[in-house]
């Protein structure tokens, strides 16, 4: 067994003939914790490991919540409040190779029924004008033209395709995004959301926004999403994109050196109330 530390965290890794188990201890906000990842020895997508990512980020995530409700503050997403899922939500090269292969890992009808939905919702926003941006969205700078996008596109009311009686039809797979966008306003706000009207809840890190640049393997990359109603369509478009292979370890401890990073760059920041 070795042992290494970097920036807010202490490592042992074990090694087996195909994984590698890493213990670790992450300093999380205020918090330590630990937790454990297997990760493959040999050459692996980013998609591979994404399950892992997602593990990471429930944590983080976690922590937020539980310093929202310290400072008196309730969350208000529950299950069956689904006016947040109206959004055009980001998802990096890998978490669309990830929930690709999940539709097409789901059984017929089901899966057919579901790549219907994308259909419907892509042709719809395409009939409101909105095309040409959904497939540049990445490349709009401007934060206030962000947020204008955003809100243009949720005014059309059209339901992530992944979206059933107003609940995430696949939670557990969902993307690092949607995770990460808690409140604790009211949910009418997010009904008819606009400038301070939704309260976030802060978070240590978005973990989100490390994977948008990390499909180099190392975190260097510029900033490369896509919104969720354009998955099918972009892979279809783009067969090797997303499909690198990395070996895992090197790769697993490359984003656990951007994660340390950004939780460093948050602790030097200056504090924010919502």
């Amino acid at each position: 067994m070795s042992s290494a530390k970097g920036r807010g965290e202490s490592m042992a890794v074990e090694e087996s003939q195909e994984k590698l188990v890493y213990d670790l201890e992450l300093k999380v906000g205020e918090e330590r914790l630990k937790v454990q990842a297997r990760i493959p020895r040999g050459p692996v997508r980013i998609a591979d490991v994404l399950p892992v990512f997602q593990v990471l980020d429930n944590i983080t995530v976690d922590v937020g919540a539980d310093a929202a409700c310290d400072r008196g503050k309730t969350i208000s997403c529950r299950e069956g409040c689904g006016a947040c899922c109206r959004q055009p939500v980001p998802v990096s090269w890998s978490e669309t190779r990830y929930l690709v292969e999940l539709i097409e890992s789901m059984e017929e009808p089901r899966r057919e029924h579901v790549k219907r939905r994308f259909c419907d919702a892509l042709a719809a926003l395409e009939e409101r004008g909105l095309g040409r941006r959904l497939r540049s969205a990445d490349e709009i700078a401007e934060t206030e033209a962000k947020r204008a996008f955003g809100l243009e596109y949720f005014r059309c009311g059209i339901p992530c395709p992944f979206l059933e009686e107003e609940s995430c039809s696949i939670h557990i797979h969902r993307p690092l995004a949607c995770r990460e966008y808690l409140v604790t306003s009211s949910a009418e706000a997010c009904r008819d959301p606009g400038p301070g009207k939704i309260e976030f809840v802060p978070l240590p890190v978005h973990m989100s926004r490390i994977l948008f640049r990390f499909d180099d393997g190392r975190g260097d990359g510029p900033a490369r999403w896509l919104p969720l109603v354009r998955i099918l369509e972009w892979a279809e478009q783009n067969p090797e994109a997303g499909q690198e292979r990395f070996a895992g370890p090197q790769l697993f401890e490359s984003f656990l050196e951007r994660f340390a990073a950004s939780m460093q760059k948050a602790e030097k920041a200056p504090s924010k109330e919502t």
